[in-house]
């Protein structure tokens, strides 16, 4: 019997499978599925990293 809060599944303590090799840590508010959803021609910033992004968005 494993004690309570020790799940190897939970998503808690997997945190790393989000931490992969050249692309930045996906926020932790992020829903799932949202990957890319808030990168669009008129994002000024990166939304995972907070860096500004080069160029000035597109106008309407």
């Amino acid at each position: 019997m494993s004690p309570q809060g020790q799940n190897p599944d939970d998503a808690a303590r997997n945190r790393d499978e989000d931490l992969k090799p050249g692309s930045p840590p996906r926020p932790a508010t992020e829903p799932e599925g949202a990957e890319g959803s808030a990168r669009n021609a008129k994002t000024l910033t990166d939304p995972a990293t907070g860096q500004p992004l080069p160029g000035a968005p597109k106008p309407n």
